[in-house]
């Protein structure tokens, strides 16, 4: 009999309440197939790097994945709440026929039995499925094959999301449980006669508290946008916006209703009367959930945008940022900081090798390394030096504190702190580069200098400093811009250089030693051929490759294009997955919390819309009414997030961009779509399920 009993209450929640359902299976789906990612990877055929990048993967989604457990744990536990607190009375008349509390908590396990293994089946069989998709998109990434045919069952991955989801759900029945034992029969009989009291609070104190909310969150956005992401007032803009957020969504249903109250052609229009009081009582006793939910799509929005962003600013910066075969950089005076004077800096002896080459890194490699010139068939070495104090220098904070800029607040804090010298490279050296790829050479006087950056966010910056400094003093000169450069100066994931003066060679001092000097290469073959070939010759002649000690002359940091590609393909994966990771699990969260709050308080109101349909309301208004309150209930969260979204994004671009020269503009069309698909799906199924259980008993 219980079995019958709890099978039956199972159909009835899957037709009333399918979102819950849905979501399970999602939530089970995505856990699976994300923590399978290891043994996906397994059939594909990956490089030592590429295998690296999929290990660090595996790594932080298994860190995340324990926070997305806490997530779905949360929404397994709330959900069931809600759905036990709607069935008081059905347990009451269980309890008034005769059963015991036992057999009551019995039906409830058989019930959590059966919805978790119903969810645990499907979900998994998704899982795999996903799985499958994904084990050929992270081989699309990774530029790599999959041999033959392979169908790949993580058994770990799905004794992992076997063990969380039981868990949850042990955790929800015992909770359950309580809940139920807790109440007294009366209660639970009488249970659909509460009728919750609809607090309304007066105008005057609403529009109060409507209004500080405004200001606050103002206030906070004029704060970030002011002072950036970095500031120390970080803090302050976050505290505010978070109270704002509470006192506007604590205080919008009352202010809503008392203000429409006042517009009687607004309010008695329809069944607009009728919807408002739906949405202030529901909005009154919801409003820390409807608080939380909207940082949540605020963190979920944040997360996706720069996340994709980052992930296709990588993949476009992997192109134009290394040009070369190779590219080795060196520090004849060590890791030395370039930002002191000689007064405030003792400065490291000069390596003594480098200084018998001339500091010419092609004639210590072709000593040391027999086939050198077998390898290389063409290359460029171009050395930067950093005047200092009475040699002519100048810093990089004098340049910005005397040009008139409209910056950013993170560009103003990152200019405007930087003391660092300006490095100063000879015309020569940077003509033998263009020659390296293909151009023209440049011819300089001996008052004039190209600007050299390759960083595209301080384009703005450099050209306004071209424009107010037609001369300048430096090197014991005064120096003319004539211009900007954009070549890349060393293969690298990021921007290679982002201000330094070309100048001719005679202008600066025969005596000066560079601070650091890269050579760049071309291979005399295929990457194929020659990849491990030169990797030898670095390790043959200055020790084991990427070595940053001093004495690893003429080596300390190597380069090859295609090292970069591999990890910047396992960045981009690392920060694709992460985004779409997190923020799925976190959008699924916010909809279905929405989705299950917005059902459960339909199913208590369908005996109101019953008599809306018996005092002649027609099929058409009542829709119209529950489509009202259901999107207000998913569109005001979601406004208020996307707001501070939108303030936060700014800043967090200027960051980014400043650092990594990439934009998170051109993730948002992709961030919009995916919000609004899973969010927008989330409010069409609840409208549906709403009117579905509304209509059939209204129109009866």
């Amino acid at each position: 009999m219980l079995p019958k009993i709890a099978l039956g209450n199972v159909r009835k929640s899957l037709r009333d309440f399918s979102v819950f359902f849905i979501t399970l299976v999602f939530g089970v789906c995505t856990f699976y197939a994300f923590a399978s990612i290891n043994d996906q990877t397994a059939v594909i055929d990956l490089n030592e790097l590429q295998s690296a990048a999929v290990a660090t993967v595996t790594r932080m989604l298994s860190g995340v994945s324990v926070f997305v457990a806490v997530i779905l744990g949360f929404l397994v536990v709330y959900a069931n709440r809600l759905l036990v607190r709607r069935r008081k009375r059905e347990f009451g008349i269980y309890l008034t026929l005769g059963m015991g509390r036992a057999q009551v908590a019995a039906i409830m396990v058989m019930e959590t039995l059966t919805v978790g293994v119903a969810a645990l089946v499907m979900g998994l069989a998704l899982g795999v499925l996903l799985s499958q998709v994904m084990m050929y998109v992270t081989a699309y990434l990774f530029e790599a094959t999959i041999p033959g045919f392979a169908f790949v069952f993580s058994p770990r991955a799905a004794l992992s999301t076997l063990a969380c989801f039981a868990a949850i759900f042990a955790l929800s029945l015992l909770l359950n449980v309580r809940e139920v034992s807790r109440y007294r029969l009366i209660d639970l009989i009488n249970a659909d006669k509460v009728s919750e009291k609809v607090k309304v609070r007066s105008l005057p104190l609403s529009v109060l508290l409507f209004v500080v909310s405004l200001v606050l969150m103002s206030v906070a956005y004029r704060t970030l946008l002011d002072n950036g992401i970095m500031s120390d007032k970080f803090g302050l803009a976050t505290a505010l916006v978070s109270v704002g957020t509470a006192l506007f969504f604590f205080s919008i249903s009352g202010f809503l209703l008392r203000f429409l109250q006042g517009r009687p052609g607004v309010y008695l229009r329809g069944l607009n009367a009728f919807t408002l009081r739906q949405l202030n009582s529901r909005v009154n006793t919801a409003w820390v959930s409807i608080t939380l939910v909207c940082a949540m799509l605020f963190v979920a929005i944040c997360g996706v945008c720069t996340g994709l962003s980052v992930s296709r600013g990588l993949s476009d910066a992997l192109e134009k940022g290394s040009p070369y075969d190779a590219s080795i950089s060196a520090y004849p005076r060590g890791l030395m900081i370039a930002g002191m004077d000689d007064a405030d800096y003792d400065l490291p002896e000069v390596n003594k090798e480098a200084a018998s080459d001339d500091f010419d890194m092609v004639a210590a490699m072709r000593r040391k390394v027999s086939d050198w010139d077998d390898i290389v068939s063409a290359s460029a070495q171009v050395n930067q030096y950093r005047p200092y104090g009475a040699q002519g220098g100048i810093s990089q904070r004098w340049a910005y504190e005397t040009t008139s800029y409209a910056a950013d607040a993170t560009l103003d804090e990152v200019l405007g702190q930087n003391d660092s010298r300006f490095a100063f490279v000879r015309v020569s050296q940077y003509n033998a580069l263009r020659a390296l790829l293909g151009e023209k050479p440049v011819e300089l006087g001996r008052d004039e200098c190209l600007v050299w950056s390759d960083f595209a966010p301080l384009d703005g910056f450099w050209e306004a400093f071209i424009e107010q400094h037609p001369g300048f003093e430096a090197l014991g000169t005064t120096l003319h811009p004539r211009g900007m450069a954009h070549e890349t100066l060393y293969n690298t994931s990021a921007a290679s250089v982002t201000g330094v003066f070309v100048v001719a060679d005679e202008v600066l001092p025969a005596d000066l030693v560079p601070a650091v000097t890269s050579l760049d290469v071309t291979y005399s073959g295929s990457v194929e051929e020659c990849e491990q070939r030169f990797q030898d010759a670095c390790e043959k002649a200055c020790g084991p490759a990427n070595s940053r000690g001093v004495e690893a002359w003429p080596v300390c940091f190597m380069e090859t294009r295609r090292a970069i590609a591999d990890s910047t393909v396992g960045l981009t994966v690392v920060t694709t997955y992460l985004a779409i990771y997190i923020g799925l699990i976190l959008l699924i969260s916010c909809a279905s919390v929405l989705a299950i709050q917005q059902l459960s308080a339909v199913a208590d109101d369908a005996s109101r819309y019953r008599v809306l349909a018996e005092l002649g309301a027609e099929p058409a208004q009542i829709r119209r009414a529950l489509m009202v309150q259901v999107g207000v209930y998913f569109v005001f969260p979601l406004v208020v997030a996307v707001c501070h979204a939108a303030c936060a994004l700014t800043s967090i671009n200027g960051l980014i961009s400043l650092m990594t020269g990439f934009d998170i503009s051109n993730a948002l069309v992709a961030t919009v779509l995916f919000v609004l698909a899973l969010y927008g799906g989330y409010f069409l199924v609840t409208y549906q399920t709403s009117k579905a259980m509304v209509l059939r008993p209204a129109l009866r």
